[in-house]
């Protein structure tokens, strides 16, 4: 854990528990070797992710598209 904690600000127990809650959510796996403890990413959940976020991307582009138009575009006066 020292060797991932190494180039940040952290403590290694702020460390250690950032890679606890990455692991209950299934993205890394650890495995002890010795007095080594090895940290795997695990790549499928992000992807799972990833397609569940494409899906609405469209949909929000096309609201937040509409919304830039309404504040784009010059205000019509009516005429009397």
């Amino acid at each position: 854990m020292g060797e991932i904690a190494r180039p940040y600000r952290s403590s290694l127990a702020a460390i250690s528990k950032h890679i606890q809650v990455l692991e209950s959510s299934g993205l890394v796996t650890r495995r002890r070797q010795g007095s080594f403890r090895y940290v795997r990413i695990t790549p499928m959940p992000l992807k799972e992710a990833q397609q569940w976020l494409s899906f609405y991307e469209s949909f929000w582009n096309e609201r937040l598209d509409a919304l830039a138009d309404l504040f784009t575009k010059p205000e019509k006066k009516d005429k009397p």
